[in-house]
């Protein structure tokens, strides 16, 4: 659970197995998984494809930081960023090495176009997993970008990838050999929002 104080008012969003939701979800996601070793419908490529993808440094903040905003205003709810800081502390998150991996695809101008986000984590039995937590595409094909996270994140130790199917098309993720693994529930704690 992630708190935040603005002006004395804490405020999450949390997320629960959608099985032990005592209170009115928000929205429900659902958890896709892919075993490296069990790739049946895709063959990961030795390195990403994107022409222009690499590792976000601290130079592109200014302009990842619009991208995400402007991507996410299509949203009904979201998360609006508000400065550098907020934005750093959540995409590159220097002080937690190896942990946090933010990718962006430059294109041949220098504007960033693309976006991806995971996070790599020991899970129960303490295999590297990875978790993709965005996929904003204006210009590359979400497809491609998953693949290339993918491989990314294989490189970084990670056996398997998990992702949330919030934004990511189903037909997606089984062309990629995900497998729905289970659901979960998000819940806002004394956030203010219209109905």
């Amino acid at each position: 659970m992630r708190r935040v104080q603005t002006k004395n008012i804490y405020y999450s969003v949390m997320s629960a197995s959608s099985e032990n939701s005592l209170f009115k979800p928000v929205t429900i996601a659902t958890q896709w998984i892919c075993q490296f070793g069990h790739l049946t419908n895709v063959q990961l490529p030795s390195s990403p494809r994107t022409p222009g993808w690499r590792r976000m440094t601290s130079d592109d903040v200014t302009s990842a930081l619009i991208l995400v905003n402007k991507w996410s205003s299509q949203f009904e709810i979201r998360r609006v960023f508000t400065s550098e800081e907020e934005f750093c502390h959540h995409f590159v998150c220097p002080n937690v090495p190896n942990y946090v991996f933010t990718y962006v695809v430059e294109n041949k101008t220098g504007s960033i176009t693309d976006l991806v986000k995971y996070n790599i984590v020991p899970d129960e039995t303490g295999t590297l997993s990875a978790t993709i937590s965005a996929v904003i595409s204006t210009q590359s094909s979400v497809h491609q970008l998953i693949i290339d996270a993918m491989v990314s994140a294989k490189e970084n130790g990670a056996k398997h990838v998990g992702v949330n199917q919030t934004n990511i098309s189903i037909d997606i993720l089984q062309l990629l050999s995900f497998q729905p693994s289970g659901s979960l529930a998000y819940f806002f704690y004394n956030y203010r929002y219209h109905e």
